[in-house]
């Protein structure tokens, strides 16, 4: 290319613009944002206060840039592996929804020292509902050998690996959800914040259905066992996600009746009472052990056997059936006050609208 004098004018400008931001350089040098730094290493620029709306950081690295204030909420391709060298604080407005747009369904999102967030609104009320994220990842399925209190059904133990993170419910569907959805109270009344109770399998599935269809695009219904499994765990390797041990500062369970949802500690990524208060449903049909199961994290559902899996156990029983390898069964029809459920979204990587928040290094 034959360098002119218009190029030559705006490489003279550029050079001694140190005063001016990285964005009206940028466009001082009539560069395009979307494409220009695709693929492309940036080290050590100044960009405080920048808003980076319309740039394209996919596959880029921000080594040692400075991004006090920096609003990269509208900017696309930021992951982790971009921003792993980058120099940031809570200034610092980093993007939410991987596609660059959030979901319809959506009401509010963000993200806490727990990881995303992001809630939904049952149409036609105030009613909403909050959802964690679960990241991709692999984790060992079933309990090990020398695991106190430990079933055979939880063997063998083996590796699953999710290759697509999911949405769970935040807690077990409660009582004033149930009705907001399905348009009648839940069997046994009480307080709203309660996890409701005396739901079948049959029950949990059609809660699913009404509210996908009130809400387009929403997408849940049961976790499978691998994804309730690995939801529970959220990282952890031991028999509870708070150790090998529990309290009941930390589980309901041996007790009197269920509590209020949200009321214990929630696990690393923020979801409560996977341990204890009520058993919840998954999509599977009961196996006696896990010989031919799944290694992807999808529900087994082929079988001749009408049960369905629970997990979790429930405030009823003993801390050994809260274990988070700890599952049992009953007919789809079976109803009971130790029963409840809490829903997921994400099962399918044909699934168009995945809605996946930003994959950041853990901390930010």
């Amino acid at each position: 290319m034959t360098l002119t004098r218009d190029h030559l004018r705006r490489l003279v400008q550029v050079a001694h613009a140190s005063d001016m931001g990285f964005v009206e350089l940028v466009g001082l040098a009539e560069l395009d944002p979307a494409e220009a730094f695709k693929g492309v290493t940036l080290r050590g620029l100044d960009l405080r206060n920048q808003d980076l709306a319309g740039f394209d950081f996919t596959g880029a690295r921000l080594i040692e840039c400075v991004l006090d204030g920096a609003d990269l909420s509208r900017a696309a391709g930021i992951d982790a592996a971009v921003l792993a060298g980058a120099i940031m604080t809570q200034t610092t407005r980093l993007p939410f929804w991987a596609s660059g747009r959030s979901p319809s369904w959506a009401k509010s999102w963000g993200r806490d020292t727990n990881g995303p967030w992001v809630t939904f609104r049952v149409p036609g009320t105030e009613i909403a509902q909050r959802m964690r994220w679960c990241p991709p990842g692999t984790f060992m399925m079933g309990s090990p050998e020398d695991e106190p209190g430990r079933y055979e059904d939880e063997s063998p133990r083996h590796e699953v690996t999710l290759a697509r993170g999911f949405w769970m419910f935040e807690t077990a569907c409660t009582k004033v959800l149930w009705e907001a959805v399905m348009g009648a109270p839940p069997s046994r009344r009480g307080d709203p914040t309660f996890p409701v109770t005396e739901i079948s399998w049959d029950d949990a599935r059609a809660f699913a259905e009404r509210l996908n269809s009130a809400l387009p695009g929403l997408g849940i219904g049961l976790p499978s066992e691998a994804q309730w499994e690995y939801a529970c765990r959220a990282g952890t390797v031991t028999a509870y996600s708070f150790g090998d041990s529990i309290t009941k500062d930390q589980v309901c369970f041996g007790s009197q009746g269920p509590i209020e949802v949200g009321t214990l500690p929630p696990n690393a990524w923020g979801l409560h009472e996977m341990h204890g208060n009520v058993w919840e449903w998954c999509e599977d049909v009961w196996h006696d052990d896990y010989q031919g199961a799944p290694l992807d994290g999808t529900a087994r559902v082929q079988s001749d056997a009408a049960r369905r899996v629970v997990q979790g156990g429930s405030w009823l029983f003993e801390a050994r059936l809260a274990r988070a390898a700890c599952r049992y069964r009953y007919d789809p029809a079976y109803r009971s006050d130790g029963i409840g459920f809490r829903c997921a979204r994400g099962h399918t990587a044909s699934d168009e609208n995945q809605a996946e928040p930003v994959a950041l290094a853990k901390g930010r």
